[in-house]
């Protein structure tokens, strides 16, 4: 079974095996136990060794835009990315992409070509969750599980900002970050507790509220569900992030996640946030993406014409 961070399947699941868990008196909590939620800082070492690999560019040198095959170490493991740089000598800034949910660094490669085609320096990355398909067999693993790759692909993002400030192609005061589906959820962390990064594009990103984990939950086991998966509450965290950093794009038809769970992250948000809703699905369209990246470009901001023979959208 795949990771489960769609909320409605989360919630059923860990209703399921917390529910076994105290039938057999296995996990007995008061429900009168106070239960703070912790606001994580998603730390990690950043003196370790990035350990970036380039094995080169992997489509034809005429063309104007270098795509490279790269990773780079994040929380003990490889991060695979695929490294999109224009021509020319010049320092750029730079974007972070990253997909939805099991989705690799090809998954949005298309969106970082039109948008390196702009004059950006673009990094799409796979998530470490990507690569995790163990499903734990209780409550509390379940539970830890869910936290644990939340952080984790928080922190493959801060490495992928390291390893763009490293870059002589990148200028490191100008680095933003698109995330779509899941991808779009990580960056309401990325948005509370990255400051390096000025702008992000969350799009397709809901959440369904902490209120409704804990009522699906047996009662004596709520706290810790209360617990830990309000410490990675997206909801808790958008509303943390700088005023006017975001953008927020959003499909009317959207036949993934459900409307309320859209407007939730968009009624959480600070003000100054843009919230554009698209008559399109899940995955959105064209002018979505091109709004995207106009808003991009005056945030970070872009500059310079259009890299000449490359695709826009």
């Amino acid at each position: 079974m795949r990771r489960l961070f769609l909320l409605a399947a989360l919630v059923t699941i860990v209703a399921a095996l917390l529910a076994t868990e105290t039938a057999s008196g296995s996990t007995r909590t008061s429900a009168r136990t106070p239960t703070p939620i912790t606001r994580l800082t998603f730390g990690y070492d950043a003196a370790a060794p990035l350990g970036y690999v380039d094995r080169g560019r992997i489509n034809p040198s005429p063309e104007p835009l270098a795509v490279h095959d790269v990773s780079f170490r994040a929380g003990g493991g490889r991060v695979p990315a695929y490294l999109v740089v224009p021509a020319g000598a010049r320092r750029r800034p730079a974007v972070v992409l990253v997909p939805g949910d099991g989705g690799s660094r090809s998954q949005l490669l298309a969106e970082a070509r039109w948008l390196a085609a702009r004059n950006v320096v673009t990094l799409s990355i796979t998530p470490p969750s990507t690569n995790v398909r163990a499903t734990p067999t209780t409550g509390a693993a379940l539970l830890a599980q869910a936290r644990k790759l939340t952080v984790g692909d928080v922190v493959a993002v801060r490495r992928a900002v390291d390893l763009l400030q490293s870059l002589p192609a990148v200028d490191s005061s100008r680095i933003g970050y698109l995330g779509w589906s899941l991808g779009g959820k990580t960056g309401t962390y990325v948005a509370a507790e990255e400051p390096r990064v000025k702008a992000l594009v969350l799009l397709s990103a809901g959440a369904d509220r902490l209120s409704a984990f804990v009522a699906s939950a047996p009662v004596d086991l709520r706290p810790q569900v209360r617990r830990v998966l309000g410490s990675v509450d997206p909801i808790r965290y958008i509303g943390w992030a700088r005023s006017g950093s975001v953008l927020l794009e959003d499909g009317t038809k959207d036949e993934v996640v459900p409307r309320t769970a859209l407007l939730n992250i968009a009624r959480a948000a600070p003000a100054g946030t843009t919230v554009r809703w698209y008559d399109a699905p899940h995955a959105l369209d064209r002018a979505a993406y091109r709004a995207a990246f106009a808003w991009l470009a005056a945030k970070l901001p872009i500059d310079g014409p259009p890299v000449a023979g490359a695709a826009t959208a």
